[in-house]
């Protein structure tokens, strides 16, 4: 028996002997972390390859979202109001140019505008056969080119004449965070005497107070201080101005008014590329049958 134990301690101890490193040997911890890195080369390849992958997919739908929708003021043909980004509904592709003697009628009967009484927000003559209620949205880019560039073309022809009167209603649009607020503005001015001078200010200037929504900074630039002083007051109890913003836009969904600028003549509405020689086409024989 204890013959058998001297074996087992002699077998024992050879095998851990053989654990033993040569006496020669010494470590190297470059050769070791060599190795390690050449084994994890394919997997750290793996990773990188996955997360590029991976940021690739999230960027082009990022850019397709973009493209599905687009901004609201993006279409040629003015602004509206922007679709959900979630909506299922195409977007509209731009109509087509109209035949040169004809402008297109957007639906075929709208509600009479009433004939109010003159204000400041009228041109023309009160007694002119042909009405014409022009909407708009103080930050629409659109509206800005057709009041500055369109609307004094409008005024020498048919304005001034007394063929025409012309009716400038509002119709802020709701992702434009401050046309409603300069609307305000715009009316309060108007209230005082200036209203001409405060809408064209504001639509010079639409690209500085849209996107530091300092309308009250711009107004001001426009009109003598002292106006300016109760243009603020009517704005800080401004009920009946939203009474008057909201009579608009009611008017505008009754007339079926989807973008800005549109003009409703005669209960006919023109929206879109709304040049001067398109409405002259449109108003001339209006007005030659009065």
């Amino acid at each position: 028996m204890e013959h058998h134990e001297t074996d087992v301690n002699r077998w024992v101890d050879e095998r851990l002997s053989s654990l033993d490193p040569p006496g020669n040997w010494h470590p190297d911890s470059s050769a070791a972390l060599a190795r390690l890195r050449r084994r994890e080369m394919p997997r750290r390849r793996l990773w990188w390859l996955w997360a590029t992958l991976s940021a690739t997919a999230a960027a082009a739908c990022a850019v397709l979202l973009l493209l599905s929708t687009p901004p609201a003021c993006a279409d040629p043909l003015g602004c509206s109001q922007p679709a959900h980004p979630r909506s299922a509904q195409p977007v509209p592709s731009p109509a087509p140019e109209p035949a040169p003697t004809a402008i297109p009628v957007v639906a075929p009967s709208y509600a009479t505008v009433p004939a109010a009484k003159t204000s400041f927000k009228e041109s023309g003559s009160p007694s002119a056969k042909v009405v014409c209620d022009l909407y708009t949205d103080y930050e629409c880019p659109y509206c800005a080119t057709f009041y500055l560039e369109t609307v004094p073309q409008l005024a020498a022809r048919y304005l001034d004449t007394g063929k025409v009167r012309l009716i400038h209603r509002d119709f802020p649009l709701a992702h434009h965070h401050y046309a409603r607020l300069a609307a305000l503005y715009a009316n309060a001015a108007g209230e005082v005497g200036y209203y001409r001078e405060a809408s064209t200010k504001l639509f010079r200037t639409q690209e500085v107070w849209s996107a530091d929504g300092d309308v009250d900074g711009q107004v001001a630039q426009a009109i003598p201080r002292p106006a300016m002083e109760k243009v603020r007051a009517l704005v800080k109890n401004g009920a009946a101005l939203e009474d008057s913003v909201r009579a608009d836009e009611a008017l505008a969904r009754e007339n079926h008014v989807e973008r800005t600028p549109t003009l409703v003549c005669n209960r006919q509405a023109l929206a879109g590329n709304l040049t001067f020689s398109r409405i002259q086409q449109y108003l001339d024989p209006l007005v030659d049958g009065q």
